[in-house]
């Protein structure tokens, strides 16, 4: 039986940004570009500024942390080959960037 686990791995926290697709109820958000409404369980890529996705997250992981894995099955099983990252990891990573490089 197959079943979901977090994992802590490495990630270019740059590399995410600009190649994250972050997931709502039904559409996504581009991290690149900040397009809104891509339908997130077809689009490869961006259809505003093309980025290609690697990565995928959900703000729902946060707000319903019941759902997590049943989130994480639905996300594997429509765009398999993503990545799926914890919101709240990479919210506050890219929080902990953008102050550092403010403040020098």
């Amino acid at each position: 039986m197959t079943e979901y686990l977090r994992v802590f791995k490495p990630f270019d926290i740059e590399d995410v940004r600009q190649h994250i697709l972050i997931m709502g109820d039904l559409k996504g958000d581009c991290g690149a570009c900040r397009a809104l409404g891509i339908d997130a369980y077809q689009a490869k890529q961006c259809p505003e500024c093309g980025v290609p996705f690697k990565y995928v997250s959900s703000r729902r992981l946060e707000a319903n942390p019941g759902e997590r894995f049943q989130l994480a099955r639905r996300v594997h099983e429509k765009p398999p080959d993503l990545i799926l990252i914890d919101y709240a990891d990479y919210s506050k990573v890219l929080g902990q960037k953008k102050a550092r490089d403010f403040f020098g």
